[in-house]
């Protein structure tokens, strides 16, 4: 009789018990394909998010603090940094385009951030997908994911927690672009003038309104001022231009990105702003620092490195537990089986056809564990990568890779030894 008759009506016969058995190492497989999937996936797509911010700027603190609450707009304790740390990146030849940050309020669970056009459109490689960039202090530009679309009005709340915060009370901004889904954290959120956002808090609103709109004026003449779409008249009011006068008097900024020309450029300039020590708006100096997202990344993935290595060290020895009761298994099954086993002997066949008959039978339980253990560490990842973009704002998603096949076939191979024993041992079987 062909083994694959025999092995078909062995696994009818104890379905349950070999399907119970290739679950176990499914489930423990899961845990090793879906870790992997799920690291490779966490570093590349918060690489991916950072890939536009070169070079930040910031006060001296924690450079991971920086990354964090710029890159990925999180909530983050970060000192201000002196508005005249702008005036050595004015007509720098070592910089493509730079863009203040400034952070603190949001609209809804979206981060409000006061901006230039120059981070809006990241130097003029980068468009809006609908509407145009801000032309007017009042104006907004909304990420893809931000839930505002064109002609939405807002008041900014100041504090990031969600739940807490109060809201800035005066006109509202008008949202008049919305941005294409870049798969970041800055889709959620909405990019306004920074001048307004300075003109918002504290005692620098009535300097900065001079500054904003050229002369001091009335409110209800400027209520009524602003309530015009100024870029639609072919006027749109003038922004920027505090660039050109003198910083001193500016409120801070959360960061400043910078795009470098080149890599040397880029090296240079943080060398400089690392030893740059510019003076507050309180008088006392304030020391700067330079940081490659790049190399922060770098750093926290190092830092990560043992947590990820003790978790598949727990992985593997899972796994290898797994294949264990496999092998137990087919000793058992041998076991139960041994009078079958033994009318097949007494029949004329062979030893290594019952041999191989139970080799078999431990690898379909092996073959089908391995299967569903890829299936079903995929789908763990896809549903980590759900969460995590939910929760980040990162766009992720698991890719299969040459690692799983790998996996795959290791599982396999050492499937593969582990049924030669209870095949040995049922092979051995005397008959009486």
């Amino acid at each position: 009789m062909h083994v694959w008759m025999l092995l078909k009506s062995e696994l009818r016969r104890s379905l349950g018990v070999l399907g119970g058995m290739a679950l176990v190492l499914a489930l423990a497989l899961s845990l090793a394909v879906s870790t992997g999937l799920a690291e490779r996936m966490l570093r590349s797509s918060s690489a991916q998010a950072a890939d536009d911010f070169d070079l930040l700027v910031g006060a001296k603190g924690s450079a991971v603090s920086l990354l964090l609450g710029t890159v990925y707009l999180r909530d983050e304790p970060l000192f201000l940094v002196p508005a005249e740390a702008l005036s050595t990146l004015k007509d720098s030849k070592r910089v493509r385009w730079y863009a203040p940050i400034a952070l603190g309020d949001r609209i809804g669970n979206a981060a409000i951030v006061g901006t230039t056009k120059s981070m809006v459109l990241q130097g003029g490689a980068r468009k809006v997908a609908e509407g145009r960039v801000f032309g007017a202090p009042l104006e907004a530009v909304a990420g893809a994911e931000s839930g505002l679309r064109l002609g939405d009005e807002f008041l900014p709340v100041h504090g990031r927690v969600h739940g807490a915060g109060h809201a800035h009370q005066g006109e509202k901004f008008r949202v008049v672009g919305v941005m294409p889904p870049t798969g970041t954290p800055w889709d959620r959120a909405v990019m306004v003038p920074i001048e307004r956002v300075w003109a918002l808090h504290g005692p620098f609103h009535e300097p900065l309104h001079g500054h904003l709109h050229g002369e001091h004026e009335d409110h209800d003449d400027h209520e009524e001022h602003e309530g015009h779409d100024h870029h639609a008249e072919g006027t749109p009011e003038p922004l920027e231009h505090w660039l050109t006068e003198d910083l001193s008097s500016f409120p801070g900024m959360s960061a400043i990105v910078v795009k470098p020309v080149t890599v040397a450029d880029a090296y240079r300039l943080r060398q400089d702003f690392s030893k740059m020590t510019v003076p507050g708006h309180d008088g006392n100096p304030v020391p700067l620092m330079g940081v490659f997202s790049g190399e922060v990344l770098v750093e926290l993935y190092a830092a990560m490195g043992g947590a990820s290595e003790a978790l598949s060290f727990i992985t593997g020895l899972t796994l290898v537990i797994a294949l264990a009761a496999t092998l137990v298994t087919g000793v058992l099954l041998g076991r139960l089986r041994l009078p079958t086993l033994l009318q097949l002997r007494v029949l004329g066949a062979p030893k290594r056809y019952v041999a191989l008959l139970l080799w078999c039978i431990v690898m379909a339980v092996v073959g089908m564990g391995a299967v569903m253990g890829v299936i079903l560490g995929w789908g763990i990842a896809e549903l980590c990568a759900m969460g995590l973009t939910h929760q980040t704002g990162i766009a992720m998603r698991p890719e299969l890779s040459i690692n799983e096949l790998r996996l795959f076939l290791l599982t396999l191979a050492l499937g593969g030894l582990c049924a030669l024993i209870p095949a040995w041992a049922a092979g051995r079987a005397k008959m009486s």
